[in-house]
């Protein structure tokens, strides 16, 4: 499913919840025909069955709900301490001497201009982006060391490669968390027992009215939205909720004025 727009995806899930739930309402009419028409298939405890998938459903939702949502938070908030992190390390450029402050400074810049094309990047140009990435923290390793040993002022020197240890650091957790998604298993779980709900809920209704049936179909359709939203969110290159990369553009423009 990782592959799929999410339209086929939303128009996959809501055409299979409908199959589900004519298979639920077939399964109880032919129950009901089998058993004689003085009895009513065995439908005796449905509602209550129903009532409990759905209520039970509703958790889980909440439940994956809530990891793909602690997931983009914390895509968003490693941008914006990233940018604090090459920012202050910018700074503290100014206690090294030269020519090392000038070629700190420079790696800094264009790291940060690196990462700004990372985070923009679609999801098949993001590992290219993530080697170059990797390429210039070894780079800042090794001018960063050498920074230190040319601060004049002592206690200053192990704050310059403080700096650049967390401008590595943020760095490489920002594109760990790019590739963390909602276990596959939890989400096969969720789509499984969307199914089984529909399922039931045609079960309960052997022959539903017309406003029983337009209540299904809006509740597939805010059941699909929801799924969706899930899957949305545990996209970070692909999907149309984006995290917003204007720490990175702000730095950027601070370093050109």
């Amino acid at each position: 499913m990782a592959d799929q727009p999410l339209w086929l995806l939303w128009l996959i899930l809501l055409v299979s919840l409908v199959v589900f739930e004519f298979l639920g309402r077939a399964l109880r009419q032919f129950l009901r025909r089998r058993a004689g028409a003085g009895t009513d298939g065995g439908a005796d405890g449905v509602d209550y069955l129903l009532s409990s998938v759905f209520a039970l459903l509703g958790l889980l939702i909440a439940f994956t709900f809530g990891m793909a949502l602690d997931r983009y938070e914390s895509r968003r908030d490693l941008v914006v301490q990233e940018a604090n992190a090459i920012g202050t390390a910018h700074i503290r450029t100014a206690f090294a001497a030269e020519p090392v402050q000038t070629q700190l400074r420079e790696q800094l810049e264009a790291y940060a201009r690196t990462r700004l094309a990372y985070g923009q990047a679609a999801f098949h140009d993001k590992p290219p982006l993530a080697a170059e990435s990797e390429r210039q923290r070894a780079a800042l390793a090794t001018t960063g060391i050498a920074a230190t040993k040319s601060v004049a002022s002592a206690p200053m020197g192990p704050a310059v490669m403080a700096s650049v240890n967390d401008v590595i650091d943020v760095g490489s957790a920002r594109e760990a968390i790019n590739l963390a998604k909602v276990p596959t298993s939890v989400v096969a779980m969720l789509v499984g027992y969307a199914f089984i709900a529909a399922f039931v809920l045609g079960y309960s209704q052997a022959m539903p009215s017309l406003v029983q049936r337009i209540g299904n179909g809006l509740l597939f359709l805010l059941l699909t939205l929801s799924l969706v939203t899930i899957f949305d969110l545990d996209r970070p290159a692909t999907g149309t909720i984006k995290v917003s990369q204007q720490p990175l553009v702000d730095l950027i423009r601070g370093f050109e004025k």
